[in-house]
């Protein structure tokens, strides 16, 4: 056994560890259509709800990195500009958008894909994604996450809702989702919304609010309402071993409110007895949240966490994995890159991603906290083992 994970180290004044040959599943990102892109593609690695202008996209460095590394791909020469770059780039995607996504990732073994569907969805961008085409585009297995706020979302914006229609439809959205469309998860964005301080809440008292909300909709009333829905989606997931992917940390302003997605928050909710043997991971690492997610991890025992931060922070990542590893159980974290809207962000997500995880890890062996067996045995579980426990594939 020494042996063989010896092999996978190469010597150059120091070890390097080369994770290139375990399979990686891609536990959180968002499916796009090529057709869909109609803006400078340097303008998506911004989490913002309204897109930068290119000349400030352009000069982060993030985006300066993937267009050092974008040039290499294109096989430019070193003193193309950015703007030579872009335009290949655009000409090879838009003519063959499964060919250069092929280039992309021609490197990278991917096994399996979760795809979020809540974005891109028709009740948000006015269209969605047809799994089976992106699994094409990827060639790959894809499987979705059912995103619950959509339904609720319907059914607060119906002028003709009732609670006990709400608690219908959301039973039978659910029963859809998860056993006719076979979805792996349940997502929410809780954390946008009212907050992930989650508040224990009787039916009745939900009704209650929910016949005062379609009177006069009020934040207070809100959180009641998506609190208790929250609390009826983690039971079904208890009942049926199933996770619930629950949004943290950073996202898009001005509709999040940072201060209130610090996964710190949901330590009500999974300490009541109830909802305490609830699989539920905490997505984007908590990001900058990434100590008290790790922790979290630490002392929940079905709480997970995915490390989707990739794309959007670059040398940050290094820092929310540091900040994971001090408290979290290496058995409870999950690989993910939060790709969406072009290929870049998941190229660079696995990219960054991969080299990110090989450093920090090598870095903990040559300070002598793990042995060489060992970092190699984490990263499997984070890129491709844990996902396995906490899925039904």
């Amino acid at each position: 056994m020494e042996f063989l994970v010896f092999s996978v180290f190469k010597y150059a004044g120091g070890h390097k560890l080369d994770l290139s040959s375990i399979p990686i599943i891609d536990t959180h990102s968002h499916a796009f259509l090529p057709e869909k892109e109609e803006e400078d593609f340097r303008i998506y690695f911004n989490l913002g709800l309204y897109p930068p202008p290119t000349e400030i996209a352009k000069n982060t460095l993030v985006e300066r990195k993937i267009i050092h590394d974008l040039r290499k791909i294109l096989g430019l020469p070193i003193d193309a500009d950015q703007q030579d770059i872009v335009e290949c780039r655009n000409k090879i995607y838009r003519s063959d958008p499964k060919e250069y996504v092929k280039k992309l990732m021609g490197s990278y073994n991917i096994e399996k894909i979760i795809i979020d569907q809540g974005f891109p969805n028709e009740y948000y961008t006015g269209y969605g994604v047809d799994l089976q085409y992106f699994a094409d585009l990827f060639t790959t297995e894809v499987f979705s996450s059912y995103r619950m706020d959509v339904s609720l979302n319907k059914i607060l914006e119906d002028p003709d809702s009732t609670f006990e229609k709400a608690v219908q439809i959301l039973d039978e959205d659910f029963n859809y989702n998860i056993k006719t469309q076979k979805a792996v998860a349940v997502k929410t964005l809780i954390a946008y919304q009212t907050g992930l301080e989650i508040k224990r809440t009787t039916k009745g008292e939900a009704a209650a609010g929910f016949n005062r909300f379609k009177k006069n909709p009020n934040e207070a009333d809100e959180k009641i309402i998506r609190d208790y829905f929250f609390a009826v989606f983690l039971k079904k997931c208890i009942e049926m071993d199933f996770p619930m992917q629950v949004h943290t940390g950073y996202g898009s302003p001005p509709l999040l409110n940072l201060l209130k997605s610090n996964p710190i928050l949901l330590q009500g909710i999974l300490s009541d007895k109830d909802y305490k043997e609830a699989k539920v991971i905490l997505v984007h690492s908590g990001y900058p949240y990434s100590k008290e997610a790790g922790f979290m991890t630490s002392v929940f025992p079905n709480c997970y966490v995915d490390v989707s931060v990739i794309p959007y922070y670059g040398i940050g990542y290094k820092k929310a994995l540091m900040d994971l590893f001090e408290l979290a159980p290496f058995n409870r974290i999950l690989f993910a890159t939060d790709g969406a809207s072009i290929p870049e962000t998941y190229w660079f997500g696995y990219a960054n991603g991969i080299k990110t995880l090989e450093e920090v890890l090598v870095e903990l062996s040559d300070a002598g906290w793990l042995t060489k067996a060992e970092i190699f045995e984490f990263a499997e579980m984070i890129l491709n083992k844990n996902a396995k426990e906490v899925f039904v594939f």
